[in-house]
């Protein structure tokens, strides 16, 4: 009896203690301590984001307060060179780091997504933008376009220029022979003492003007590709249509400002930054087509010239 009872208790004892030691555990070696800020690092890095924390400073493909950048574009833009003597750097027409990082630090600037350093055409456009807004007519700082000026031939063209006067097809359709006599600005829109929807064909830019004052915009534009060149000249806006539908294309036509034939001012709901251009009408973003529509009044003159490159 005493024997078993002894059993019993040495059996527990050797239990107890084979609980307490545990058998093939093996003790994690410390993390390495966080980088300075306290912030721990994040996971792999790949070629594209590297996934290092930094402080205050946003470099290629890292992440920054909790936002991981996009990767520094490493090809060249169609508008490479256009950017780079817009940026005041050296003009080669090649994407370096240093490139990229003046583009990208714009586009942050910008509000410009997503912020890769490319030279594509919503930057361009940009500064295209930020360079017209305080002189619409002034075009000396687009030689870097490589575009040429002028209006395309086969213009109606303005009677105080004395030059012939152009096809007749605008007057038919609500477009005017031109204006009284006045001065055309070399290159840019005509100032008249009164309204004149200005639209910058080479540039894609258009804006409201009357005397030297400037009374919408100067906002981007998609004008037509090619194929379907937005006709140049003299005209007058002879419809106004808000909630205008394209029996033709079936689709929505929004601020539908008529100014030659079927060609209009009117809002698209997608980007106007594309390759291609429009099918003739001059799209604008829907807050500018809707500012657009309240400043212009039917017969107010609209002025297009230039060629949109690429058409």
């Amino acid at each position: 009896m005493m024997s078993r009872r002894m059993a019993c208790r040495v059996t527990a004892v050797l239990l107890a203690v084979a609980a307490a030691v545990p058998v093939g555990t093996a003790t994690a070696a410390p993390g390495p301590p966080p980088p300075a800020g306290g912030r721990a690092l994040t996971g792999p890095a790949s070629p594209a984001t590297a996934g290092r924390t930094t402080a205050g400073r946003t470099t290629a493909g890292r992440t920054t307060a909790g936002r991981t950048t996009v990767a520094c574009a490493a090809g060249r833009g169609p508008y490479q060179r256009q950017v780079e003597r817009w940026l005041r750097l050296a003009v080669d027409g090649r994407q370096s780091a240093a490139d990229c990082e003046a583009v990208r630090a714009f586009q942050t600037r910008q509000g410009i997504k997503p912020a890769n350093g490319y030279a594509g055409p919503v930057t361009w456009a940009r500064m295209r933008l930020l360079s017209a807004r305080t002189a619409p007519t002034d075009t000396g700082t687009e030689g870097a376009s490589g575009d040429a000026a002028g209006p395309a031939t086969g213009a109606v063209s303005d009677p105080a220029s004395g030059s012939a006067a152009g096809p007749a097809s605008g007057a038919a359709t609500g477009g005017a022979s031109g204006p009284a006599a006045g001065v055309v600005a070399s290159g840019g829109c005509p100032v008249r003492s009164y309204r004149v929807a200005c639209v910058d064909l080479r540039r894609q830019l258009t804006w409201v003007q009357k005397g030297g004052k400037t009374l919408f915009g100067p906002v981007a534009m998609r004008s037509g590709g090619a194929g379907h060149r937005t006709r140049t000249g003299w005209f007058r806006i002879y419809w106004k249509h808000k909630n205008h539908w394209s029996s033709l294309y079936n689709a929505p036509m929004p601020y539908a400002q008529f100014f030659s034939g079927g060609q209009a001012f009117h809002a698209v709901h997608g980007s106007i930054h594309t390759t291609g251009g429009s099918m003739g009408c001059v799209n604008l973003r829907l807050a500018d087509a809707r500012k657009l529509w309240s400043v212009l009044k039917t017969r107010d003159h609209v002025y297009v010239w230039g060629r949109r490159p690429g058409s």
